[in-house]
């Protein structure tokens, strides 16, 4: 296969972090990643946050927001069957020292449920979702439905990728939804460098996980996707490094920048510095543009950005997500997440299209997954 040539190559990322191998309507960061965690959307991991409380410098926070199109197209509420769990490295092995386990009742008829967290065998607390529970080791826990944090311009994607048309860019994702658990604890209890990762689990089998984003999402192929969310970080870099270098390859970055990459980019877990502020890749703020920093990093600056930084009003202390969207019971702050979802629908399949025949024009062979957002 001849090398990419560099509008190929930027279209290939491009569509890998947008589009998605399901026909459901978006795609991202790692929303809907695989087709496993398509049967199941209340156990889908969409993102993952690490970062120092902005309320309490000596509080680390971590996010996990699951359930693409929460309130449309999946359900407003936790899975009751499942496990969410947060995996925290202290010693740089890139296996579990720590473990946060959150379980759900099932919803009332108001649709609230009891949230249930646990640190190994022993209960930190629990109470009901929507409401900031008080945890043992002095962290605090609220889960629910808020604004999906995520930020990208699909629109212009799609539009021959006209990024940043004046100057400017729009949030596709505005006004879409997910479900969120967000757990404050004391930096103590982590330690100082650390190394985070979210996972999911059903009949008590890992069923996904994610660290930094897109990772799954653009440099794991179709066929490998759900055995990628199904094993640990530790075995990443055997397992998958030489995946990760073929696309660094393909998109025009040398042997040794390629596998300095992939060194970065693997194992897959959100490395953070609990006494820094700074952001990723320094864990990952709300109002971190990953996509930027990420496509800036993997095609060596080719790619610049585009144009769309954050529009969501993160809030300055804990749960910090913005309230939700606007849905039937709920205030409206904007957007529009199902007539963005219904636009999408029909334009989908065009831009799968137009994807196939870049890539057969730039003489690219194999397949490439496409899904449908995490991001």
């Amino acid at each position: 296969m001849r090398k990419l040539p560099v509008i190929a190559s930027i279209l290939f990322v491009i569509i890998a972090l947008v589009l998605g191998i399901a026909a459901l309507p978006i795609g991202a960061a790692d929303h809907l990643d695989s087709p496993l965690v398509m049967t199941d959307g209340q156990l889908d991991i969409n993102d993952v946050y690490a970062f120092q409380s902005p309320a309490k410098a000596s509080n680390s926070v971590l996010i996990m927001t699951t359930t693409p199109l929460a309130g449309v197209q999946n359900p407003a509420t936790f899975s009751s069957t499942g496990a969410y769990e947060f995996k925290v490295d202290t010693n740089g092995d890139a296996k579990e020292d720590i473990t946060y386990t959150i379980t759900f009742s099932a919803p009332n008829a108001s649709g609230a449920q009891t949230a249930t967290v646990k640190s190994g065998s022993t209960t930190l607390g629990s109470g009901s979702t929507g409401t900031a529970i008080s945890l043992s080791n002095g962290g605090t826990l609220t889960a629910g439905l808020f604004d999906d944090p995520f930020f990208f311009d699909l629109a212009a994607f799609k539009n021959n990728l006209g990024f940043c048309a004046n100057g400017q860019g729009a949030n596709f994702f505005a006004g879409l939804n997910v479900n969120a658990i967000v757990l404050e604890v004391p930096s103590s209890v982590l330690g100082t460098k650390i190394g985070v990762w979210a996972r999911t689990l059903k009949a008590d089998k890992q069923f996904d996980r994610m660290g930094r984003p897109a990772i799954n999402t653009v440099f794991i192929g179709a066929a490998k996707k759900d055995t990628f969310n199904s094993t640990q970080p530790a075995d990443d870099q055997k397992n998958y490094t030489a995946d990760v270098v073929g696309v660094l390859k393909a998109l025009g970055n040398d042997d040794a920048t390629a596998t300095k990459l992939a060194g970065v980019l693997l194992p897959d877990i959100l490395t953070f510095d609990t006494s820094s502020a700074e952001g990723f890749l320094n864990g990952r703020k709300l109002n971190d543009d990953v996509i930027d920093a990420e496509l800036g990093l993997i095609t060596g600056g080719k790619v610049k950005g585009d144009c769309v930084t954050n529009d969501s009003v993160f809030r300055a202390t804990s749960p910090y997500l913005a309230v939700p969207n606007g849905m039937p019971g709920l205030p409206s702050t904007g957007g529009g997440g199902a007539a963005v979802i219904k636009a999408q629908r029909t334009t989908s399949l065009w831009a799968i299209v137009a994807m196939i025949a870049c890539l057969a024009a730039a003489g690219v062979t194999g397949t490439l997954a496409l899904r449908g957002r995490k991001r």
